[in-house]
C-alpha cells in the first residue's frame, strides 16, 4: 500500500516524507529531498573571491544576507582583514533586518495559520485582519532595513569583503518603522498567549549555536553543552554526510548524536544576552531555557524579533556615516572560515584561495541540513506508535511539525510529498 500527500504547503522546497510499515505499524521514516542539487560549491571553484557574495546569496531568497555574511567573514579570515567596529555594527543592523523579515514571514505566513486551523495567510487575514496586518508591518520593517543598507530587499548588493561598497548619509528614516514594528510585535505576542501548543518535547537533541558577547547573530565561537570551539574546528566536532534517499546532506555530532540549530538553540544557550524587553516578554510567556517544544519556537522567533528591533533601534539612533565604508583587502594563498546565525541556525563556510584570490575549494553547511536528523527524529517520535497511519493522519501531524522547524529545503518550490509503504 502506498499513501501519498501531493502537497505539503507552507514549507520551502521539494521533499518526500516516506513511512515504511511492517505488520501495519511504522518501522522506518525518511525525510528525503529529491530536487536536483545546484552544485553551488562547484560553481564557486575558479571564481575570484569577490563573487562569493553574489553567488552564495542565490542559495536563498529569504536569508541571502546570512550566506553573504558567513562568506565575507571567511574571506576576511583568510586574508587577515580586520573590519572596524563601526562597520561591524552596521553589519549587525543589516542582519537584524533579515531576522525581522524572515521571522515575520515564518511566524505569520507559514506557521500561525496552523494554530487558527486555516490553510493559508489569506484565510488567516479573513479571520483576524488586524493580526495579519501586524505581521505585514513587521515584515515590511525588516525589508526597509535591508533596502537601506543593502540596496534591495532580496539579494542585497552592498556587502563586500572589508565592509560595504557604499553606505547612506543617514538612516534615521528607519526609526518610525522600527518603533511601529516593535509595537506590533509586542501586541502580537500578547495575542499569542492564548495559542494552544501541542505537548511535545525534543528528546536527546543537543542545542548548538554561536557564542558572542551579546545574543549571537554575526560571528563567534560555536557553543554546545558548555563547550566552545572555533569555526575552523567545525568539521572536527560535526559530521556532514550523504543519505542514499536524499539529494541533501545530513549532519550529526561526531559521536553520532542529533543536534539542533536555530531559534531554540540560541534561546537556550544565550537567554541572558537577550535585550531587556525581549527577556521580560519571554518570562511573561513562561519561556525559560531549556525550551524543547519545537511548536513553541513560534514564540521564540517573536522574542528574537523584539530583540532584533530593540538592537536595531540603538544602532540607527547612534548612526554617523563612517569616513570609509570598507578597508582594503589583499588576496593571498590561504584558507578561511566564516560562520553566522541565519534565522534558521548556524551557517558555516570554508574556502581555500590561491595567491590571486581565486577560489580553490568551497564548503558550505546550511542550517536545514543540520536540522534534518532532528526533524526525522521528531516525526518518528510522533508516529511510531500509530497503527497503519493514514494519509489524513500524516498530513495533520507532519505539516505543522515540519513547519515548526522552518526548513528552507530550497528556494524553488513549496511542497513536500508524503507516502506510506508496506515493507515485504
Amino acid at each position: 500500500m502506498k499513501v501519498k500527500l501531493e502537497a505539503l504547503t507552507r514549507v520551502e522546497g521539494e521533499g518526500a516524507l516516506e513511512v515504511y510499515l511492517e505488520d501495519k505499524r511504522p518501522k522506518e521514516i525518511r525525510l528525503s529531498i529529491y530536487e536536483p542539487p545546484r552544485f553551488i560549491e562547484g560553481i564557486l571553484r575558479g571564481k575570484p573571491y569577490h563573487t562569493i557574495t553574489d553567488i552564495t546569496a542565490r542559495i536563498c531568497g529569504i536569508c541571502p544576507v546570512a550566506y553573504q555574511m558567513s562568506g565575507v567573514q571567511a574571506v576576511e579570515d583568510a586574508f587577515g582583514v580586520e573590519v572596524p567596529e563601526e562597520l561591524q555594527k552596521l553589519r549587525r543592523l543589516m542582519y537584524y533586518g533579515e531576522w525581522i523579515q524572515s521571522h515575520a514571514l515564518h511566524v505569520f505566513f507559514l506557521h500561525l495559520p496552523d494554530f487558527f486551523g486555516v490553510p493559508s495567510f489569506l484565510e488567516l487575514a479573513k479571520l483576524d485582519r488586524e493580526l495579519a496586518l501586524a505581521g505585514l508591518e513587521i515584515k515590511r520593517c525588516g525589508g526597509l532595513i535591508l533596502q537601506t543598507l543593502g540596496g534591495r530587499t532580496s539579494h542585497p548588493v552592498s556587502l563586500t569583503a572589508g565592509g560595504f561598497s557604499s553606505l547612506p548619509e543617514s538612516i534615521s528614516e528607519l526609526l518610525p518603522s522600527v518603533e511601529l514594528a516593535l509595537e506590533k510585535s509586542l501586541w502580537s505576542l500578547e495575542r499569542f498567549k492564548n495559542l494552544e501548543f501541542p505537548r511535545f518535547d525534543l528528546k536527546e537533541v543537543v542545542f548548538v549555536s554561536l557564542w558572542e558577547e551579546e545574543y549571537p547573530i554575526l560571528k563567534g565561537d560555536i557553543c554546545f553543552e558548555g563547550q566552545r570551539i572555533k569555526p575552523s574546528e567545525f568539521k572536527e566536532a560535526f559530521d556532514e554526510f550523504e543519505m542514499s534517499y536524499s539529494t541533501a546532506k545530513h549532519a550529526r555530532l561526531r559521536d553520532g548524536r542529533v543536534y539542533l540549530v536555530g531559534p531554540l538553540a540560541r534561546f537556550n544557550n544565550a537567554f541572558d544576552m537577550l535585550s531587556r524587553t525581549a527577556k521580560d516578554v519571554a518570562l511573561q510567556l513562561g519561556l525559560e531555557p531549556p525550551v524543547k517544544n519545537p511548536y513553541r519556537s513560534l514564540l521564540v522567533r517573536m522574542v528574537e524579533t523584539i530583540h532584533a528591533l530593540e538592537r536595531a533601534k540603538e544602532v540607527i539612533r547612534d548612526y554617523k556615516k563612517p569616513q570609509r565604508s570598507k578597508v582594503e583587502t589583499h588576496p593571498r594563498a590561504s584558507e578561511g572560515f566564516g560562520v553566522s546565525e541565519a534565522p534558521r541556525g548556524i551557517l558555516w563556510h570554508h574556502y581555500t584561495f590561491d595567491q590571486e584570490g581565486r577560489i580553490l575549494s568551497a564548503d558550505i553547511v546550511p542550517p536545514t541540513s543540520q536540522n534534518q536528523p532532528a526533524m526525522e527524529l521528531s516525526l518518528w517520535e510522533f508516529i511510531k506508535d500509530f497503527e497503519e497511519p493514514k494519509e489524513d493522519t500524516l498530513r495533520e501531524l507532519a505539516e505543522p511539525l515540519v513547519r515548526s522547524f522552518d526548513p528552507c529545503i530550497s528556494c524553488a518550490t513549496h511542497f513536500l510529498r508524503i507516502s506510506v509503504k508496506n515493507r515485504a
